[in-house]
């Protein structure tokens, strides 16, 4: 019960410093991936002092800065598609639609993914996590495992309803998302078969 109560305390701090990460936008992604770092020193016993998130967070700023830029840009695109799309003024609008949702649920995945890639199991950043490595790895975890990309797409929607419902909820909702990757990266590494 103590755990289960202490799992949850972790994952709502983790939620406010990520969102308190993320204000600049730009900084969503590297923000994410201390979040998870933080959890995974947290499950494996280790440091979680603010000023090792904060030490994270810098971290993961300057060495994903262009994925979380391209973020925002694609982001920006994709709201702007489907906005097109839904004022029907396109011929093949739903099909137009449809497109742009699958292709934002697998950038959702694979965005995540990087995020779980710029650590290491321990929690500890992984040396040399540039943007381009970390984002290479992340597209092969996102294609050969499939259901762990789902699963986290779904999150993300999860994340998304709790916000619609009671907008407060996103403080927590980067804690939410940062369990989430760290659930579907110990599920993929359980697997059998599995080499990364």
């Amino acid at each position: 019960m103590l755990a289960s109560l202490h799992l949850f305390a972790q994952v709502a701090v983790t939620g406010v410093l990520v969102a308190v990460g993320s204000v600049p936008l730009v900084t969503l992604v590297p923000s994410l991936a201390a979040g998870v770092a933080h959890l995974r020193r947290d499950l494996t016993g280790r440091d979680t002092t603010l000023r090792r998130f904060a030490a994270d967070w810098w971290a993961a700023v300057r060495s994903l800065w262009l994925l979380g830029l391209a973020v925002v840009a694609l982001a920006v695109l994709l709201i702007g598609d489907w906005q097109l799309a839904a004022s029907g003024v396109i011929p093949g609008a739903t099909v137009v639609a449809v497109v742009v949702a699958l292709f934002a649920a697998g950038a959702v995945a694979v965005v995540l993914r990087a995020a779980g890639a710029w650590s290491d199991d321990d929690g500890e950043p992984v040396p040399g996590a540039s943007t381009r490595a970390t984002l290479s790895v992340a597209t092969g975890r996102a294609t050969d495992d499939l259901t762990g990309s789902a699963l986290l797409a779904a999150a993300v929607l999860m994340a998304a309803v709790l916000v619609w419902m009671l907008l407060p909820l996103a403080l927590v909702v980067g804690g939410l998302l940062a369990l989430a990757v760290v659930g579907v990266e110990t599920r993929r590494r359980a697997q059998p078969g599995s080499t990364t």
